[in-house]
């Protein structure tokens, strides 16, 4: 899982440049119209020059993006920031001249907040909320005043703080909110993602007696005709003794690369309990093989010893395979030194208890169990603040099996964590 923060990262970032071209064809037009209602509508005096500059300076930005980016393609977060930062100082001039955080459209600074916090990462987020922050201060010192004949417009400072107020108090909720959001959303598709491949790999893995009785079907008929040729010449009268007791070895060579291409070509029967499912107890010993390489002692213990609970069947699942070992490797991670696999049954589930004996889950990592979040946490620092992308895998495969999982700590005087899964009926059936 070396790779997964690149995955979350490269996950909803950019903007198809169709997308971006066609929302500033439509701030272009709501611009204009709105600014011919404000003027002959309503009476208000604008200075259309300097407007229309600014409008013409997103027109001519827009087609400059034509040549440069195919409308299907994604830009870059570098692009994708400069182009939101050139919106934003263009709505800055456009408000500039029209009144300032008196004019009541200054509420359209929240749109490029709101595309910037579900496409960009962190970083471009947090540069563009800071430009937002500074025109908006500027703003309410610094414009053209709006001028009616009609009207008085003159506007309390109050106002234009309450104004400026509400613009910053808006733009982050927006930020930790949406933004929140979206990079939970992230994540979440990266685990998935890293989960699906997970399973196509094992299923790929289990294609290949697919592939061996491709393999014992087409070698048959060489084979086969090696044989006959074998055959026939071992009862030719005119080869010495020699060479037919070196056709008769041939000949059973070939006998025995044709029985065992007939075992490889057997497809295996789906009702065969020997291919479709395996006992718990070799289950356990198995994926416990996996912990032995971290010089970690692990013990599996049936309640009361009870041996027809060791040779219940499970069905061999790619789900099961890959959940259980992702769990019981993750305790071996934080493990001191020893990992105990305890098994009981209740009801029509089998309870599997994994703990460790290791400091057990931090309060933070307790409260968002099953997160799909990345940790940074070293396997060294065995604090508990390490368990992340691998339980939410784990534990979003074994629910495809309708398989609870639930993770707590030992009760005090004990150290470790413990991590409780409730099988079904319908798995080992």
């Amino acid at each position: 899982m070396e790779n997964v923060e690149k995955e979350i990262s490269s996950l909803g970032l950019g903007i198809r440049a169709k997308t971006l071209i066609n929302l500033r064809w439509i701030a272009v037009l709501g611009q204009i119209i709105t600014c011919l209602v404000v003027e002959y509508f309503f009476g208000f005096q604008l200075p259309w020059l300097e407007i229309l500059l600014t409008i013409l300076a997103l027109i001519i930005s827009n087609l400059a993006l034509y040549p440069r980016y195919s409308t299907n393609n994604r830009l870059s977060e570098t692009a994708t920031t400069v182009v939101i930062a050139a919106d934003i100082l263009q709505l800055a001039l456009l408000i500039f001249f029209t009144g300032g955080l008196s004019n009541p459209f200054v509420v359209l600074f929240i749109t490029p907040i709101a595309i910037t916090v579900t496409s960009l990462p962190i970083r471009s987020t947090s540069i563009l909320i800071f430009l937002t922050i500074i025109f908006i201060t500027i703003l309410g010192s610094f414009n053209y005043p709006l001028e009616s004949n009609m009207l008085d417009l003159s506007v309390p400072p109050i106002f234009i703080l309450g104004m400026w107020v509400s613009l910053f108090v808006t733009i982050l909720f927006l930020t930790f909110y949406a933004g929140g959001l979206t990079d939970e959303s992230r994540k979440i598709s990266a685990a998935l993602k890293v989960a699906e491949n997970l399973l196509v790999k094992e299923k790929n893995l289990s294609s290949l007696d697919g592939l061996a009785a491709a393999a014992a079907h087409h070698l048959g008929t060489p084979l086969g005709t090696i044989s006959l040729i074998a055959n026939e010449l071992k009862n030719d009268e005119s080869i010495n003794e020699n060479a037919k007791k070196d056709l008769m070895i041939l000949s059973e060579e070939v006998d025995k690369c044709k029985k065992i291409l007939g075992s490889l070509g057997e497809k295996p029967s789906s009702d065969d309990d020997l291919i479709t499912k395996i006992e718990l107890q070799a289950l356990l010993e198995e994926l416990c093989e996996l912990i032995k390489v971290k010089e970690i002692k692990f013990s599996i213990n049936f309640n009361d010893n009870d041996p027809r609970m060791k040779e219940i069947l499970l069905r061999r699942r790619s789900e099961l395979l890959l959940g259980l070992s992702n769990i019981i490797e993750n305790a071996a991670d934080f493990a001191s030194t020893t990992v105990e696999l305890n098994v009981s049954k209740s009801g029509k589930f089998i309870n599997l208890e994994i703990n460790d004996d290791g400091k057990g889950f931090s309060n933070s990592i307790l409260s968002r169990i099953g997160d799909p979040y990345v940790s940074s946490r070293s396997k060294s620092s065995n604090n508990g603040d390490g368990l992340g992308l691998g339980f939410f895998i784990s534990k979003t495969l074994l629910e495809r099996l309708n398989i609870s999982v639930q993770a707590y700590n030992k009760v005090h005087p004990e150290y470790g964590a413990v991590v409780l899964i409730k099988i079904p009926y319908d798995v080992y059936s």
